[in-house]
């Protein structure tokens, strides 16, 4: 067991994306027979079609593979184009629950005032709110206290604003000593630094402990006890029934205590949303992609094996999602418990990208673009419609009556 500072305790986010460098478009060039200019015209034509795609990119959904035909590649999108889609499918002025959304304190407990299982909150950091009956805590003695005395473990900390685990951690306890806080991925960190880090970065945003979610013992048997979530993007391409589009299984890396894809080692799974199924997974991008059929640890097969409480999987994300009609796509992290699954975050603005790099297709393919216009073409009409209702009410209004 190794013991962290405290500056590192917390997940960092993912390194910036770069330019690519020699050696990769050599490598490209050698492996690939795609030469450096073919790349760079790839590129270029990539960007003149915008597809949001940054040159980095280009190479991490392997682009440069002659299995793509030109259409092909430009059925794909880099974070920018995924971003654009989804302003599309939920335009900004029809987005009144956003702010309530992107608050992962009131969004789970709106949730499951709602009768939705969700993930249970046992305590916030906060200097600047209040959270009626819930725990709120001020301060490093508070922040103590409750990691000491009223924490029930395991607990999974987090940001209350934010994505991609950023500044998350998985605390196993605290040693006999009341010191040291036990981080699942082996480490120990000084519980007073600990405490001093949150209230430093995120004391007037808010931070969340939340009971850690112990996983479903048949992925456990498969992928290891870190929970790796179900990413479950619903779209309502029927106004009043949001359905499933596609699923995939975010399988945390061994040594890793979130489930997010940038981490060195984590493996991305397509899976079939009629049964369950683990069709591929990989791990790695670009030029170090690995297809997995076994985890590289437990030896288990992960294609072909089949999630359990699939139905109410999907049933749950699709019960969530009509609760915010006016949002066009939503991507679900659904955990899977023993007792069956339950919401652990939502996101008004899933990274499409994932999809891409677990199933080597564009999301924007003959199979999805038509769904996306159907929603982005009512949308644009209802905000077209309200428009129109906001100006006869200022005519109205101007009018006195």
């Amino acid at each position: 067991m190794t013991s962290a500072a405290a500056e590192s305790s917390l997940l960092a986010g993912p390194p910036r994306k770069k330019a690519p460098d020699a050696p990769k478009l050599v490598r490209v060039a050698r492996e690939h027979g795609v030469g450096p200019l073919t790349q760079f015209g790839q590129m270029m034509s990539l960007q003149i079609k915008r597809t949001g795609i940054h040159t980095s990119e280009y190479y991490d959904f392997e682009l440069y593979a002659p299995r793509y035909s030109a259409e092909e590649r430009a059925r794909f999108v880099g974070t920018v184009g995924s971003h654009r889609l989804n302003l599309r499918l939920s335009p900004k002025s029809l987005r009144q629950h956003f702010d309530l959304m992107n608050d992962k304190s009131m969004f789970s407990t709106f949730l499951s005032g709602l009768g939705l299982r969700t993930t249970e909150t046992q305590a916030i950091v906060n200097v600047s709110r209040s959270f009626g009956k819930m725990t709120v805590l001020r301060d490093p003695a508070e922040i103590r206290n409750f990691l000491l005395n009223d924490a029930r473990y395991p607990l999974f900390a987090k940001p209350a604003l934010g994505s991609l685990s950023v500044g998350s951690a998985l605390i196993e306890g605290v040693d006999a000593d009341g010191e040291m806080l036990r981080f699942g991925n082996g480490k120990t960190v000084a519980l007073e630094a600990f405490a001093q880090e949150v209230l430093k970065h995120h004391a007037k945003r808010g931070f969340l402990f939340q009971s850690a979610v112990r996983q479903h013992p048949t992925l456990t048997a498969i992928a290891g006890p870190a929970l790796g979530t179900i990413r479950v993007v619903t779209v309502t391409e029927e106004a009043d029934r949001p359905r499933v589009l596609y699923v995939l299984w975010k399988i945390p890396s061994p040594k890793a205590m979130s489930d997010n894809f940038w981490q060195s080692g984590s493996m991305l799974a397509n899976v079939d949303i009629d049964t369950g199924e683990v069709l591929g997974c990989r791990r790695g991008t670009g030029l170090d992609t690995e297809q997995i059929g076994d985890h590289p640890v437990t030896g288990q097969p992960i294609v072909g094996a089949r999630i359990p409480f699939w139905p109410e999987i999907k049933a749950l994300a699709e019960q969530a999602h009509s609760v915010f009609p006016n949002v066009g796509v939503m991507g679900w992290d659904v955990g899977l418990s023993e007792d069956g699954p339950l919401i652990v975050e939502g996101n008004n603005s899933p990274f499409h990208t994932l999809y891409q790099l677990a199933t080597g297709e564009g999301v924007m393919n003959p199979r999805f673009t038509p769904v996306f216009d159907k929603i982005a073409d009512r949308q644009a009409a209802q905000v077209k419609r309200n428009k129109a209702a906001r100006k006869s009410e200022r005519k109205r209004q101007r009018r006195g009556g």
